[in-house]
């Protein structure tokens, strides 16, 4: 019996000892709604939808303290369907985020696994969708600033903050014998964060993009391309390349709100199957949050999509307005309301966020609303 005591007690010390070094996280988010869509294949529809304000998800993440300012880190992120109960990002158990790592306060961070890619990192704080939503995203996420996709097989350094300047660069590895930049990526980008200023830039090229990101919007290749397709990513098919610029930043009036404003241009190379169809988009957006008081806001924004494709000189076009209203019961509860309105031009017809909604509109209009709740934990 004494000897059990005193093992018991040192077991109980190592615990302790580990504890006051290590830190494990877990967290989530529970976002579900009502959407309405006036025009789903020319008809009304209602769903119940997840994890539109915030992907629903939950996850574990940690550091332990191995001295001398270096710390070891990992995320797991798993996202999920609340109105299901399915798996998200293509049925993968931590489809969102997986990945470890060395972080250091003078040298930066250095992690390895399924990651997001410098446009979501550091553009994405820049754009209406990455603090309101996914339905506000650009054209069908056309440039994947809602990080509709992730990046596996990724390796990522970021700098440690100077002056306000954070650097970041990323490479994925394709992992094909005999051709290593087969479905291989790389990106880079910067940010500058300095008192209510914020702006961030990046640049991102995949090869195979539709092969190597499967859980992103992509169409097959169509003979009437952004008809009977999927909106913007109908105009896409299976490229082989995708390039996107990307570059935005806001400004905090303080608790009155903020102001911000984006671009993006990405092009797609041998887009549909028809070798040297080159398809571009440019994204403009502008937008603004206003605080009627800490628990009530608006955000109201539009985006201008301007595409091009090179084979048969398609000129679509997409105007979308955006507004929504966000109260908070709680730091961690908020109920709201949100509305888009897209009008779509040169040959395209209305798809809010390609078809996330149920499908693309019969007409070259569509109109999306949603109510709903999102808890945070």
């Amino acid at each position: 019996m004494k000897k059990w005591l005193v093992a018991l007690a040192f077991v109980s010390a190592a615990a302790e000892n580990v504890s006051a070094q290590t830190t494990t996280t877990l967290y989530g988010i529970v976002d579900a709604g009502i959407t309405f869509t006036n025009n789903a294949g020319g008809h009304q529809l209602w769903q119940v939808q997840s994890g539109v304000a915030q992907g629903s998800r939950w996850g574990l993440k940690g550091t332990e303290d191995l001295g001398k300012g270096v710390r070891a880190i990992f995320q797991l992120e798993s996202g999920f369907n609340v109105d299901t109960g399915k798996l998200g990002q293509g049925g993968l158990i931590f489809g969102r985020q997986a990945y470890v790592g060395l972080s250091d306060a003078t040298l930066g961070t250095l992690t390895v696994g399924r990651q997001y890619d410098p446009v979501a990192d550091l553009v994405q704080p820049a754009v209406m969708n990455g603090s309101s939503g996914a339905f506000f995203s650009h054209a069908g996420d056309i440039d994947n600033s809602n990080n509709g996709f992730r990046v596996s097989n990724a390796v990522k350094y970021v700098t440690a903050p100077l002056g306000g300047v954070t650097l970041e660069v990323l490479y994925a590895f394709g992992e094909q014998a005999g051709d290593y930049r087969r479905n291989s990526t790389i990106g880079a980008g910067a940010s500058y964060s300095s008192g209510p200023v914020y702006f961030g830039a990046a640049y991102f090229y995949a090869r195979n993009p539709a092969t190597q990101f499967p859980d992103g919007n992509w169409a097959p290749n169509s003979a009437t391309p952004g008809a009977s397709a999927r909106g913007p990513f109908g105009y896409v098919g299976n490229p082989s390349n995708m390039e996107t610029y990307a570059a935005g930043g806001t400004y905090s009036f303080g608790p009155a709100g903020l102001l911000g404003a984006d671009f993006s241009h990405v092009s797609f190379d041998d887009a549909n199957g028809i070798a040297g169809n080159t398809v571009l988009f440019d994204n403009y957006e502008i937008w603004g949050r206003h605080y009627f008081t800490p628990s009530l806001q608006t955000t109201l924004g539009y985006t201008f999509t301007n595409a091009k494709v090179m084979s048969g000189g398609g000129r679509p076009k997409y105007h979308q307005f955006n507004a929504l209203l966000d109260y908070y019961f709680s730091k961690r509860t908020d109920v709201y309301i949100m509305g888009i309105y897209q009008q779509a031009a040169g040959g395209a017809f209305g798809d809010v966020y390609d078809g996330a909604t149920g499908s693309q509109s019969s007409t070259t209009r569509q109109v999306v609303a949603r109510i709903g709740m999102r808890h945070k934990f």
